[in-house]
């Protein structure tokens, strides 16, 4: 008779599969094609709504990346240069601060640039910052291109991450919106005063999973939006994490929690759930709305938090 498996042999299975993975993105520098689908949240890598295609754009003078056009079926008007980074990813870029957003793109992030295009002219005349956007910020990219926001600002906590927003940034036409990108990180780090109530808009996906993380966050979301301003967070449940984040911001903001805030989006998560069971993982893929506005007033001193 064979013997029986426990649950903790279970977890250290999937841990020594984990660092597999782990071992394959170090081998072969970025995440793409490196998927066990019992382990790896990358067995299900797309909502289909945003088309790539492999570019070799004139006078591109930057090496060690790989430039992609980025199109959208219901978005005539939107065409992006995109460049992805693709040398081998070394062990200390993977240690710090969230590298995650530096070798991957993830659904949230491809679901937010989606919602931005679908709600365009909520961003008129706005300042806008797109916060740990990791290596491509699609969303703040594409409203830059799409809407008449005065300007957008794309952020990462990745120096490499932010020197590749800069090569996109030039490779890209954006009409008379302005366009900036920076390090912007959350922690121990008082927040630049020049970014503090400097924001109509602030979108941001999937950037909730560290525990030690969440507060930092929402305070930092608090400090950079202007008084009356909005944030619109989108990540996937992921166990309680989602939710976690949610009873923080309830302290500094009014929040909304959706999850039918696309039809779009909304049917291709329910033909996943039907149809892609071995790959699609609601908890891990279907990334859920959070929207935080920060009222005109309120004392968030340090002893009121």
């Amino acid at each position: 008779m064979e013997p029986a498996i426990t649950e903790s042999s279970k977890k250290r299975e999937t841990a020594r599969k984990r660092w597999k993975i782990l071992a394959q993105v170090l081998q072969r520098g970025t995440c793409a094609d490196i998927a066990d689908n019992n382990v790896s949240v990358r067995r299900f890598q797309t909502f289909g709504l945003l088309t790539t295609k492999t570019e070799a754009f004139e006078n591109n003078t930057y090496t060690g990346g790989t430039w992609y056009s980025y199109t959208c079926k219901r978005v005539p008007s939107l065409c992006m240069k995109i460049r992805h980074l693709d040398s081998a990813v070394s062990a200390e870029r993977l240690n710090g601060f969230n590298n995650t957003g530096n070798v991957c793109v993830w659904p949230s992030e491809e679901i937010m640039a989606y919602y931005c295009m679908q709600h365009v002219q909520d961003f008129k005349g706005q300042r806008v910052c797109e916060l740990g956007g990791g290596m491509t910020c699609l969303a703040g990219v594409a409203l830059g291109i799409c809407s008449d926001a005065s300007h957008i600002e794309i952020t990462d906590g990745n120096e490499e991450s932010v020197q590749n927003l800069q090569h996109i940034i030039d490779a890209n036409d954006f009409g008379k919106t302005s366009v900036g990108a920076r390090v912007v990180r959350w922690g121990e780090q008082k927040t630049e005063t020049e970014l503090c109530n400097a924001f109509d808009t602030l979108i941001c996906a999937d950037c909730l999973f560290f525990d030690s993380g969440r507060e930092s966050l929402a305070a930092l979301i608090y400090d950079l939006l202007k008084p009356g301003g909005i944030a619109l967070i989108f990540a996937p449940s992921r166990g309680k994490t989602f939710h976690a984040f949610s009873e923080i911001a309830r302290t500094l903001f009014t929040v909304l929690e959706e999850e039918k805030y696309d039809m779009d989006v909304w049917n291709i998560h329910a033909k996943m759930t039907e149809e892609a069971k071995d790959t699609y993982d609601e908890n891990l893929h279907f990334p859920l709305m959070l929207t935080l506005k920060k009222e005109q007033s309120r004392d968030i001193t340090p002893e009121s938090r």
